[in-house]
This record gives C-alpha cells, sequence and structure tokens, in this order.
C-alpha cells in the first residue's frame, strides 16, 4: 500500500487484480480514481467507466491535475490515458455531466486536429508533459481512467447540493438553511416587544421549533400565542408581537376602530365614483322624453348599491 500526505490529505493508492485488468485504484476522501491498465479505445473506456464506477473522469479545474499528475504511471510514449472530454457539435464537452469544457490544459499546439478527426482526448503522463491533453482519435488504444462519486441521494437533504470535490464533498445549502448536510432551516428571528418572554421547544431558529410567548402580568399580548418554524422557512402565524399594557391596548383598539372606518368610507367613496349615477325622471319629462335631455340628471344617494 502507497501512502502519502499534502495539501489533499491522506491519499491511498492500492493495486489489485480483477480479472484480466491490472487495476490502480487511487482514493480521496470526495471522488475516488480507478486507472486500467489495459488499453482500449475511448468508447470501450468511457463503457467500462459507467459499468464499474461512475464515468470516466472529468479534469475540470487543477486540484484534479495536481493529483492525477502523482498517481497515474509516468510513460515517455503512447499509449497514454483517455479522460472524459469529448467534441461534441464543434463543443469540447464533459460527457460525464454535460458541462462544455470551462478550464483546459492542452499541451503546446493543442488541440490541432491533426487526424481530421480528433474529437476525444487523451492525457500525457511523459516528463515535461505530465497531465497536459492532447486530442486524437477516438478509436485510438489508451488506458481509461475512471472516477466514482462520493455524493449520494442521502449526503445532503433536499435542501442542499452536494458538490463533489478532490479531497472532500461538500452540502452547497439553499438559502435559509444550512448544518452539514443543510438539515437546519433558519426562520427569521421573531421580534418581540413590551418585556415577554418567548420559549422555544428547539431554539429560536430551528426547523420544527415550537415557540410560545407569555407576556407579564398586567400586559395584554397584541399577536398570536404560538409559532412553528415550518420546512420552508417561514414561520406559522407570524408578525411582530408586542406585550401591551391597558393604555396601549386601548390606543391600539381607538386605531383599529378609526382604520376600519376611515376604509369604510373610502372604499364607499371609490364605489360612488364607479357607479353610474341614478336617473331620476320627472313629470314633465315623462310627459315630453325631449324635455329630458336639456336637463343635467339628478344623483342618487351617495352609497347606493341599486343598479
Amino acid at each position: 500500500m502507497k501512502t502519502t500526505t499534502g495539501c489533499f490529505g491522506k491519499l491511498r493508492a492500492m493495486s489489485v487484480h480483477i480479472g484480466v485488468f491490472w487495476l490502480i485504484l487511487v482514493s480521496v476522501e470526495g471522488w475516488t480514481y480507478h486507472v486500467y491498465n489495459t488499453s482500449m479505445s475511448w468508447t470501450a473506456s468511457r463503457e467500462l467507466c459507467r459499468t464499474n464506477y461512475t464515468d470516466i473522469v472529468v479534469i475540470d479545474n487543477e486540484n484534479v491535475t495536481h493529483f492525477l499528475q502523482e498517481f497515474v504511471e509516468g510513460r515517455n510514449s503512447s499509449p497514454y490515458y483517455w479522460i472524459g472530454l469529448k467534441k461534441i457539435n464543434g463543443n469540447w464537452m464533459w460527457v460525464a455531466n454535460g458541462q462544455i469544457m470551462n478550464y483546459q490544459n492542452w499541451a503546446g499546439n493543442e488541440p490541432n486536429n491533426a487526424l481530421s478527426s480528433e474529437n476525444c482526448v487523451e492525457m500525457y503522463s511523459s516528463k515535461g508533459n505530465n497531465g497536459k491533453w492532447n486530442d486524437d482519435d477516438c478509436e485510438g488504444n489508451k488506458y481509461p481512467v475512471c472516477h466514482k462519486a462520493q455524493c449520494q441521494n442521502t449526503s445532503c437533504s433536499n435542501k442542499g447540493i452536494c458538490k463533489e470535490q478532490v479531497n472532500n464533498f461538500t452540502c452547497v445549502c439553499k438559502p435559509g438553511f444550512s448544518g452539514p448536510r443543510c438539515e437546519t432551516v433558519e426562520c427569521f428571528p421573531l421580534l418581540l416587544f413590551g418585556g415577554g418572554m418567548m420559549n422555544c421547544t428547539e431554539g429560536h431558529d430551528s426547523f420544527r421549533s415550537a415557540c410560545r410567548v407569555q407576556c407579564p402580568p398586567g400586559r395584554l399580548l397584541l399577536g398570536f400565542t404560538e409559532f412553528t418554524c415550518r420546512a420552508d422557512g417561514m414561520w406559522e402565524s407570524s408578525f411582530p408581537l408586542m406585550c401591551a399594557s391597558l393604555v396601549h391596548f386601548q390606543i391600539a383598539l381607538l386605531a383599529s376602530v378609526v382604520i376600519s372606518v376611515f376604509c369604510c368610507c373610502f372604499c364607499c367613496s371609490n364605489g360612488r365614483k364607479n357607479k353610474m349615477p341614478v336617473r331620476l325622471r320627472t313629470h314633465q319629462e315623462i310627459l315630453n322624453p325631449a324635455f329630458g335631455a336639456e336637463h343635467t340628471p339628478l344623483d342618487g344617494p351617495l352609497c347606493s348599491t341599486s343598479a
């Protein structure tokens, strides 16, 4: 067993026989990498990787490049190692995740499409070019480099996205959630004025936390008594709370009455504006219809609801 330490933590390399393949397994806390010492085409390499692991390797940052430089066998000539980069509809894409190439590590004057059919990519391991890429014909025989993802369906809660790293994986939490697996929801803090007490079962901002408000003697609660932090990060029945004195309570009650009256008059006034005026016909108009055309119609009641 080969062990080394460095910025990636403990790295382990193990060699085992599997059938006719000589397998070199390289693992870290996140991804694990598997290199077969039997050469084959790019398509066969990917099928092998998908059958036994997750997919053919993705090298989308310098950390992965440095890691593989240490553990693939150095070679002075071809064949080298197939990686999961392929030209699809004119774009270089990582087939394992369908992403267009962003990070790149081409060797000098590459890619050059020298054979007019160089749509797959190999990684060199020769001195001076170790870790560099070269485009080549997909039918050429090279050694597969596979990876196995450590993110599982249960790695993070449904409120987080599992992100693979070379030396670990992390759960990227959605807004309002925290914790190693994004399992903790954070409701916004409840506001309580007037010296009251708030008792919560699991802290003031934890998922399923149930809170109950109690006011001191001589004060009345303006608001709800109980609250529950829901799974979506919102409180059940929440708005600013206040433990009010009797005077404050009377002022609040009077204010609510005034607001109600104002709203009633405002709505009534709008209703009047939106209504057609009520037409009252006079005796002269009944006898002579032309008479009414010269007179302004009379309005009906202020807040009439009749048609």
